[in-house]
């Protein structure tokens, strides 16, 4: 059941529907005691948006990487089970499976971003709380700095910087295996875009923070 859960793609739609039937239920339940007053589907709008934002961000780095290194995907990803024998797979298939994995590999990114924002505007005695559409403002923010940290990474691992954090990159590189400096670009990308949006999400909460006073 676990295993079920946690690492099939039925098991994240069902985490997915529970949460948002969660945050639906105390949106509801905020609206019918405060009623005008209510902020909670204020905010949950906000992590939407979050999300929305994170997995366009997937979506079209998994586009682009995928254009670059098809081997990243297909042994990286272990998608050769879903794209079939023939190598290089089929474009379609392979842009469309790769999109896949930008979403589910994004959208928690996203809702933790997010929640890191409504954390550090959270309201309390002798603060100002700012408007939800100025958090808003940060999103686009926390998006550049990933892309700034995915170029930069993506050039480092082409270059052969990142070979030390993975005992394989080396043998790619001696055996010129998977078109190695590509695949290196890739995971580049994906580490930098992780580090830079994490980065970005925190140097967007300390503003956030620092603003209410």
């Amino acid at each position: 059941m676990l295993n079920w859960w946690f690492h099939t793609d039925a098991g994240l739609a069902a985490r997915v529907g529970v949460g948002g039937a969660i945050f639906l239920l105390l949106a509801l339940i905020d609206l019918a005691r405060r009623g005008r007053q209510a902020t909670r589907w204020r905010e949950y709008l906000l992590l939407l948006a979050a999300v929305v934002a994170a997995l366009g961000y997937g979506v079209i780095n998994d586009q682009i990487t995928s254009r670059i290194s098809w081997e990243y995907f297909y042994y990286g990803k272990e998608l050769a089970t879903s794209l079939g024998p023939a190598t290089p797979p089929d474009p379609r298939k392979l842009h469309w499976a790769a999109a896949l994995v930008g979403m589910k590999a994004t959208w928690s990114a996203g809702l933790i971003f997010g929640a890191m924002l409504l954390l550090a505007n959270n309201p309390r005695r002798g603060r100002i709380r700012l408007r939800n559409r100025e958090l808003l403002a940060w999103l686009p923010r926390i998006l550049l700095s990933a892309v700034v940290c995915a170029v930069l990474f993506g050039v480092v691992g082409y270059l052969g910087g990142l070979t030390s954090l993975n005992e394989d990159f080396p043998v790619f590189l001696h055996d010129n295996l998977w078109r190695p400096r590509r695949f290196m670009c890739v995971y580049g990308v994906h580490l930098g875009g992780y580090i830079g949006g994490f980065g970005g999400a925190v140097w967007a909460a300390v503003a956030v923070w620092r603003a209410g006073f």
